[in-house]
């Protein structure tokens, strides 16, 4: 984009209504694309007298800003025409500024990470001490006030399931899935929930998701013939199987599930039974 008088002033306007908001980085690179268009654009005469004094205005409010008033208390002096000078010293100062913010944010990120930690550790410990109450309440101020942590319910979840507590599991695999539906951690603790509650039916269901959203792979399809298999169900058990065993011709659980269930669907005579059989005892 060619620099003109315009273009220049609109770069100034930028960097007062930045300063306006103490944003400084985008004051210091706005107010720096302004003076570098001085040194290097087409502007004579009244024009540049005029830009050059908008500058000085804008140079003002920079030199306004808390944190430039800490670093210069006499301000940055801006002389007309030193403007290439004024403006290596404006993005040296902005990329200094800028690491610093990055380095302040990272440290800011590394210690809430650790509070975050700590209270984790002690809901846990609250729940193998027989205190699941308190340790319910901790988890789900971590949830509200850390939602903006990538998996921070799956992890929650997967806390309450370790615990011993896999209905109050399910409330966090399924948010954690509202908020990331490929959330491979939140299927997967999902399934285990309703597995750990007895919920075969519901298990099956939250494999079946897990296929829609994730695809469908060798370990969810045998996931999925080992609970059909639990429910009975041998024809989607051989299904899945049989599944299984076509991408995989190695995988001695889909062969052990296929000798267990073959036997249920045919009969002698090779027609299909019908309905589900009786319990089986499982012993992968």
């Amino acid at each position: 984009m060619s620099v003109n008088g315009k273009t220049i002033r609109e770069d100034i306007a930028r960097a007062r209504a930045y300063a306006a908001k103490n944003d400084y980085l985008k004051t210091l690179a706005s107010l720096a694309r302004a003076v570098n268009g001085v040194t290097g654009s087409k502007v004579f005469g009244r024009e540049k007298f005029e830009v050059q004094a908008l500058l000085e205005e804008a140079i003002k409010d920079l030199n306004g800003m808390t944190m430039i008033r800490k670093l210069f208390p006499n301000g940055l002096s801006y002389v007309r025409g030193k403007e290439k000078l004024f403006y290596q010293t404006l993005r040296r100062l902005h990329d200094k500024l800028k690491e610093a913010i990055e380095k302040s944010k990272v440290a800011r990120q590394r210690k809430r990470l650790g509070v975050l930690d700590d209270n984790l550790l002690k809901a846990q410990e609250l729940i193998s001490k027989g205190d699941p109450l308190e340790a319910r309440k901790i988890f789900r101020k971590a949830s509200e006030y850390y939602s903006d942590i990538e998996g921070i319910d799956s992890d929650i979840g997967n806390r309450l399931l370790m615990g011993g507590l896999p209905g109050e599991a399910v409330e966090y695999f399924k948010r954690g899935l509202e908020r990331n539906g490929s959330d491979q951690r939140a299927h997967g603790g999902l399934i285990a929930a309703f597995e750990a509650q007895g919920e075969l039916d519901k298990a099956a269901d939250a494999v079946k998701d897990a296929m829609r959203r994730l695809g469908g792979t060798e370990s969810l399809m045998l996931k999925l013939a080992k609970i059909s298999l639990s429910r009975r169900d041998w024809a989607e058990a051989h299904r899945q199987a049989q599944g299984v065993l076509e991408r995989n011709p190695l995988n001695a659980d889909a062969k052990k599930i296929l000798k267990r269930v073959e036997p249920k669907i045919f009969n002698a005579a090779g027609k299909v039974s019908k309905g589900k059989g009786g319990a089986i005892k499982l012993d992968f």
